[in-house]
């Protein structure tokens, strides 16, 4: 198959997806939207309401990898974002007795490495969509969410509750705009 075959094999499996991602991205600003508004939200609430996010997050991104044709790492980078949600998710929500600084860093380490995934996802895929930026961009933000949440990680939950519903709902804003996106160009 030539170079330009296999690209449009590829951009027809992502934008046969776009669904998976525009759900990612209302996740995660449902997230966002309902961190932000419960007031004296606390530690238990924020860990259950990420693991939910994180695992549900994760099975969204895992079941299209597990379904695709692709090979390589257009497969296996996918495969990988999705099994580290569903573990992050799990962590948060079964983990007994974690602590609020443990969390930060679950949520830290989570970001940080979805958000490489996401970033060498769309290298891999800037030949093939035209708006790859916007899942770079969310990417990169994620990398720099979870290093400034593991800085600050120290700092109480309530100071740190509109930092992470913020994050989330530009994240869930950017993958939701990508996901119409993609729409668009496959029609």
């Amino acid at each position: 198959m030539s170079e330009e075959g296999r690209v449009r094999q590829r951009l027809g499996t992502l934008a046969t997806n776009w669904r998976a991602l525009a759900l990612r991205g209302l996740v995660a600003l449902l997230f966002g939207l309902v961190i932000l508004f419960w007031p004296g939200l606390v530690l238990t609430v924020l860990s259950v309401l990420f693991g939910v996010y994180a695992a549900v997050d994760g099975a969204i991104t895992l079941v299209p990898a597990l379904r695709s044709p692709e090979r390589g790492a257009r497969r296996s980078l996918p495969l990988a974002e999705g099994a580290v949600g569903i573990i992050a998710g799990l962590v948060a929500l079964l983990w007994p007795g974690l602590t609020s600084s443990g969390l930060v860093y679950v949520i830290a380490g989570w970001a940080v490495i979805t958000g490489v995934l996401e970033v060498l996802t769309a290298i891999l895929l800037r030949a093939a969509v035209e708006n790859g930026w916007l899942l770079a961009g969310s990417g990169a933000l994620s990398v720099l969410f979870g290093v400034l949440l593991a800085v600050l990680a120290r700092s109480d939950v309530p100071f740190l509750v509109p930092f992470i519903g913020g994050f989330a709902m530009v994240v869930g804003l950017a993958l939701i705009v990508f996901a119409f996106r993609l729409r668009g160009r496959s029609r």
